[in-house]
């Protein structure tokens, strides 16, 4: 055994030693270093560079906190594709491997379909956003300014002084007024429809009109008399007018919501800095200028 003391021996092994304690301190290194995400000044700057970019204009401070809060949410969901092998054999780059990770949460979200009990509940905490909005059904008189000029109000107002006092009343009278480009009778309208012929001024106008004659109501184009014959007030909708829609908002948020607690579990395991005063130091920035 006199090889054992030998120093070449004893500097094989030493080797031997210290080459193990490193590549077990390598891996303990990487390992941390896997579950650590830095949000540095430099990262921060080429967020807000590249929104500036796009968009020509800097981002406001919600902006910016958004653009951070997403990067670290992209690079969670990143880490933990590679994790699962994700990217195996897949040219796909960064975004789609983040995507194959929600899309996997949203399938085992949508594993069962909904019960009428639950789109009920989900109905009954949200009535308001399927309500039917109110309809207008109307004619009316144009009357051109461009034409008429100062005159057009007075003229309008004689027209429908007259209008009024028809027995019976006529329900349309288009030919006591000018030529106007759209149609001069309207079935059960949305508020949404009128703006988008007449404008929203004059679609608020006539919310709250009775049946009847009524004017001058202005819009882009000019003064208008209008004769409301029908209104039918909004309403919400009956459980089963509306349950194929509901199934696919119920699904949506559980989407949403699995994505979510996927996001929430898995960042957990991760350290996660942000450069804080940078990140702060470019808020006050973007506000200053």
């Amino acid at each position: 055994m006199k090889w054992i003391r030998e120093p070449l021996v004893h500097f094989a092994i030493l080797g031997a030693v210290l080459f193990l304690a490193y590549a077990v301190a390598s891996d303990l290194f990487a390992e941390d270093q896997a579950r650590r995400i830095v949000i540095d000044e430099a990262a921060i700057e080429v967020l807000a560079d590249g929104w500036q970019r796009q968009w020509q204009r800097p981002p406001t401070a919600d902006e910016l906190r958004a653009l951070v809060d997403s990067r670290v949410r992209e690079e969670v969901l990143y880490r933990e594709a590679q994790a699962m092998g994700l990217d195996v054999n897949d040219v796909v780059v960064r975004r789609r491997m983040v995507q194959k990770m929600e899309l996997l949460s949203q399938d085992l979200a949508l594993l069962a379909d909904p019960t009428d009990a639950e789109l009920r509940a989900f109905f009954a905490e949200n009535p308001y956003d399927y309500q039917v909005p109110p309809r207008i059904s109307f004619s009316h008189v144009y009357f051109n300014i461009d034409q008429r000029g100062a005159a057009a109000q007075d003229d309008a107002m004689s027209v429908l002084e007259s209008l009024r006092a028809a027995d019976p009343q006529p329900l349309s009278a288009p030919e006591l007024g000018d030529r106007f480009m759209l149609p001069y009778d309207y079935r059960l309208q949305a508020p949404s429809e009128i703006q988008r012929s007449f404008g929203s001024g004059f679609a608020a106008d006539l919310e709250n009109l009775e049946v009847g004659w009524h004017g001058p109501i202005g819009s882009g184009y000019g003064l208008h008399l209008v004769h409301i014959t029908e209104r039918v007030e909004s309403r919400v909708p009956e459980y089963e007018e509306i349950r194929d829609r509901l199934v696919n908002d119920f699904n949506r948020v559980r989407r949403d919501r699995a994505n979510e607690a996927l996001y929430e579990g898995l960042s957990a395991s991760y350290e996660i800095e942000i450069d804080d005063a940078a990140l702060e130091a470019r808020v006050l920035e973007v506000r200053g200028s």
